[in-house]
């Protein structure tokens, strides 16, 4: 087992609220996609780009920072804020799912902007394209390590620049979902008109959901410090599971002019709560665990999928959705929205006291889930 020290999170500059957002679009969005993006969860969420409204509709990006940066910020946020000697960290841990390019990976990035701070000979490992369950993977990575060298410490990052992602909302007009079912089903639309409008109901939910953020955890043997141990880990239990979650480099969609385009299956929330279900049984069954039961657990840190997924995981884990054990994760999904691979860190970072257990959470693109859990020992 290894203690978790310190953590600190990064967010951009420029935060956009969902009623301003909503606002800019208002005259395009029927009442009923209103109420489904009300549902969702998320207040507000941070843009990497000064003008997000206006990238939303057409306009050229205007990036002030970027994952790397996001990332750097973060890590030196982390080891200011920890106070000791630098030359301790061994290795560092990066992952994302948004670089800023496809080569270096996001850990040679880092290092390249933290001379001075990072020893020129740790070890760097990037874990990219893992989707949101890659916190407690990379945890695990750095357990191997301090292993082999239990004087060193680890940093884990996690750095995410959504943003830049979301296609351009330029048609007329956008639906809710069960609107366009509906209008199918009574043929004032045909099977193209419907496929091409839901995939701009989902351009629209998408730019509603996400934010950037980046979270770095120090982690090591200390004394006094919570412990990760056991962690769970499950991928395709089921063969059509694996396209659940997928993203293509290379969109055809003319809209988006050969960038990356994201695709969600209807039933994520469903196989996602049964994922963490799995996974949560199988931690807490396991002989190490210091607890056998959620009831024993002062707080569940839930992966921000958004706030019907966090819904139907409350429910199969029979945890009420109002109650202070599971409240850090609202509370992530309202302040910066779906924060992918750093939303669980940011839980972390923002958990004040360690009087009891808690259990981490994360599940995503592969389809897979890990929860972990964290103890004072």
């Amino acid at each position: 087992m290894i203690n978790f020290i310190s953590a600190a999170t990064a967010t951009p500059q420029h935060m956009f609220t969902t009623t301003e957002l909503v606002a800019s679009l208002m005259h395009k969005f029927s009442p009923e996609l209103i109420n489904t993006i009300c549902s969702l969860g998320v207040d507000k969420r941070y843009s990497v780009m000064d003008n997000y409204p206006d990238f939303r509709e057409g306009a050229a990006m205007n990036p002030t920072n970027s994952t790397t940066g996001l990332g750097v910020d973060a890590t030196k946020r982390c080891v200011e804020e920890w106070g000791g000697d630098p030359s301790q960290i061994g290795l560092l841990i990066a992952a994302t799912n948004t670089p800023d390019q496809m080569l270096p990976c996001l850990a040679s990035e880092v290092m390249a902007q933290t001379h001075g701070l990072l020893s020129r000979s740790l070890r760097t490992v990037s874990m990219q394209s893992q989707g949101c369950s890659v916190l407690l993977k990379s945890v695990e990575v750095a357990q191997w390590y301090l292993a082999a060298n239990p004087n060193k410490l680890a940093l884990v990052l996690m750095a995410e620049a959504h943003t830049p992602f979301v296609a351009p909302l330029l048609a007329d007009e956008f639906y809710g979902y069960r609107e366009l079912v509906r209008s199918r089903k009574e043929g004032k639309i045909d099977d193209a008109a419907f496929e091409k409008q839901r995939l701009d109901t989902t351009f629209v939910v998408q730019s509603m959901l996400f934010g950037d953020g980046a979270v770095a955890m120090l982690i090591g043997n200390q004394e006094g410090k919570p412990a990760f141990g056991p962690i769970s880990h499950l991928t395709n239990d089921d063969v059509e599971d694996v396209n659940l979650l997928t993203m293509t480099s290379n969109s055809s969609h003319p809209l988006l002019n050969g960038r990356a385009q994201y695709f969600m299956r209807p039933n994520v929330p469903n196989r996602g709560a049964h994922y963490a279900v799995t996974t949560v049984k199988d931690v807490l069954e396991h002989p190490d665990s210091p607890v056998s039961d959620l009831g024993q657990v002062d707080d569940c840190m839930i992966h921000t999928g958004s706030k019907k997924i966090l819904d139907g995981v409350c429910s199969q884990l029979h945890l009420e959705k109002d109650s202070t054990k599971v409240s850090g994760s609202y509370e992530v999904l309202k302040n910066y929205g779906n924060l992918s691979s750093a939303s669980t860190g940011f839980m972390l970072a923002e958990k004040d006291e360690w009087t009891g257990p808690a259990i981490v959470v994360g599940f995503g693109v592969g389809f897979t889930a890990s929860a972990g859990i964290m103890s004072l020992n």
